[in-house]
C-alpha cells in the first residue's frame, strides 16, 4: 500500500485506514509490552503484555524485523551464545495526530529483548558502552530493512526519539539514499561503532568525513563492489553486514560480502 506524503499526512490529525489489533508480532509466542515509566536506572518498565493497534502493513513489516532479530540473536547472539527472540517494547501505534501514526502506519519501539542478559533499552543503549551501543545499531539497521523511515537518538528531528525508535511507511524500503539521514547516520554509526572512526559526527550529513569513512568500511567489508544506493539487494547486503556485526560485538571486517551471500545461498538450499 501507498501512504499519503508527509505533507499530506501531517496536515491532519484524525485517523484514517483500516487496522487490526495484536499483542504480538510475526509469531503469537513473540508479544508487544507497554512501557509505562521509567525504573531509578532509567531503563524503560513493560510490566504486561499489551495490544496495540497498527495497520495490518505496518504489522507485517514490523513482524519482519522482529523475526530478523530473532535470527540475529540466534546465529550471531553476543558472546557466542544463541539467544532466541523473546519480546517486544512500544511506546504507541495509531494515534490520532499528525503524522503517519495516524493511519496506523507507525510504530514507536522501546525495548527489543532475548533474555534478561541481552536486550537493547531505547532510552539508555543508545549512548551507553561501546557494546550495547553496536547492538542499538544493529537494530536500527534491521528496522530500515523493512521501513524507510527509522528516527532514533541519531536521528531526531524534533527531539523527541531519544527514548524509542519510531520507524513508519512514510517511505518504502528501498536502496539507500545518501540524501536521506536514515540512511546516512547508519552509515556514520557504523563507521564510528565497528570500525573505529571515532572523530565521525552522527548528524546525517554525508560530506567528506563520511565519505572517507564510507570507503573504510567498503574495504572492511569487502563491499567495493557493492555500492548500497545502487539497489535495494546491496542495501540488504549492507545492513545485514552492519547488523551481524553489531549484535556479535564484532569489529567491521570480521564478516565480509562473501559470508553473507555463502549464508544466503545456503538458506536457498
Amino acid at each position: 500500500m501507498t501512504f499519503p506524503s508527509s505533507s499530506i499526512a501531517f496536515a491532519r490529525s484524525t485517523c484514517e485506514y483500516p487496522d487490526i489489533t495484536r499483542n504480538w508480532f510475526y509469531d503469537s509466542g513473540w508479544k508487544m509490552r507497554y512501557r509505562t515509566g521509567y525504573d531509578r536506572n532509567g531503563f524503560g518498565v513493560h510490566p504486561n503484555v499489551t495490544s496495540f493497534t497498527m495497520h495490518e502493513e505496518a504489522h507485517s513489516q514490523a513482524g519482519k524485523v522482529i523475526r530478523d532479530l530473532h535470527s540475529l540473536g540466534k546465529y550471531h547472539g553476543y558472546a557466542g551464545i544463541s539467544r532466541p527472540y523473546q519480546w517486544t517494547g512500544l511506546a504507541g501505534a495509531k494515534v490520532c495526530k499528525p503524522g503517519y501514526h495516524r493511519y496506523g502506519a507507525a510504530i514507536d519501539f522501546t525495548r527489543f529483548d532475548w533474555g534478561s542478559d541481552c536486550f537493547v533499552d531505547t532510552a539508555v543503549h543508545g549512548r551507553a558502552r561501546r557494546y550495547l551501543r553496536r547492538r542499538y545499531l544493529a537494530v536500527i539497521a534491521t528496522c530500515r530493512k523493512h521501513f524507510g523511515i527509522v528516527l532514533h537518538r541519531h536521528n531526531d528531528p524534533d527531539g523527541s526519539h531519544w527514548n524509542h525508535i519510531h520507524v513508519d511507511r512514510g517511505r518504502k524500503a528501498v536502496a539507500m539514499s545518501w540524501g536521506y539521514t536514515t540512511d546516512t547516520t547508519i552509515i556514520q554509526w557504523a563507521a564510528r561503532d565497528l570500525a573505529g572512526v571515532t572523530d565521525l559526527a552522527i548528524d546525517g550529513d554525508f560530506g567528506p568525513k563520511t565519505t572517507a569513512a564510507f570507503k573504510t568500511l567498503r574495504s572492511r567489508f569487502g563491499a567495493e563492489d557493492f555500492d548500497p544506493t545502487a539497489s535495494n539487494t546491496n542495501t540488504m547486503l549492507w545492513l545485514n553486514l552492519i547488523g551481524w556485526h553489531g549484535m556479535a560485538d564484532q569489529d567491521a571486517g570480521t564478516y565480509q560480502v562473501k559470508d553473507i551471500e555463502r549464508h544466503e545461498a545456503a538458506a536457498s538450499d
